[in-house]
């Protein structure tokens, strides 16, 4: 099988992230218009091997109890709890030793340790912090205000009109730095950055569990104006995935 150059491809890639964006069908974000439930795989005629009940464990039980929230209320989020949840779902953990080279040590696996993400957070009614757009500077473990005045509200039109997130404290866009993993991996190196979204996605909706908070977890959105917003250049980094939090109704 043939290979593409590895400049052509790293271009590919990212000419595939910049245009899928505009595939926005409003229709498979309505519920009413849901499809049934996907079937369920089976290997008929393998041999089976019956499996033992899983063992208890309260990792699983935060897992368990976790479910897309779409009911905020809207009461005031502690500035300690944000703090939380940004520590613990991507924080700088401290630096580690690793076969004699110096690396990050964050909450998430990262192909190479090149730890592509950045999060973004926009303000709603979080105590001590004006409502804005802020980039969490995780060395720091700080707010970097990108914008004030920015409210959730007026960016439905670009989250695919989900009202359901209205009454959320925060809702965190994770952007991706795409020549953090793609100088070293290449096109196979985008795979790894959404990846690693996933991975600091969930962290974050297992740590507002145990806070007592909600999360819905949002991949629709129009990433142009998003990324416009928080004031990146798309050619380097873009918004690839976004949760809402807050407390539940």
């Amino acid at each position: 099988m043939s290979t593409i150059p590895l400049d052509d491809a790293t271009n590919l890639a990212m000419l595939f992230h910049l245009n899928s964006e505009p595939w926005m069908n409003q229709q498979a974000y309505d519920e009413a218009a849901a499809a049934a439930l996907p079937p369920i795989l089976t290997r008929d005629g393998a041999a089976r091997v019956s499996l033992p009940s899983a063992l208890p464990s309260p990792v699983f039980d935060l897992i368990r109890s976790r479910s897309s929230c779409r009911e905020f209320s809207g009461n005031a989020l502690p500035l300690d709890q944000l703090a939380t949840l940004l520590h613990q779902s991507y924080g700088f953990l401290g630096i580690r030793e690793v076969g004699g080279v110096t690396i990050h040590h964050r909450p998430v696996p990262s192909a190479g340790a090149r730890f592509p993400l950045e999060l973004y957070v926009v303000t709603s009614n979080v105590a001590g912090v004006v409502n804005g757009a802020y980039h969490y500077g995780a060395w720091h473990h700080r707010l970097e205000c990108v914008e004030e005045g920015v409210e959730i509200e007026r960016l439905l039109p670009n989250l695919q009109e989900q009202r359901y997130i209205l009454g959320a404290n925060a809702l965190i866009f994770l952007t991706a730095v795409f020549p953090r993993t793609m100088t070293k991996y290449g096109p196979r190196g985008y795979r790894y950055v959404l990846i690693e979204a996933g991975h600091a996605a969930q962290n974050l909706c297992l740590v507002a569990e145990h806070l007592g908070l909600g999360t819905l977890c949002l991949g629709g959105f129009r990433e142009a104006a998003i990324n416009e917003m928080l004031r990146l250049d798309p050619r380097n980094e873009g918004a690839v995935y976004a949760v809402a939090i807050g407390r539940p109704r």
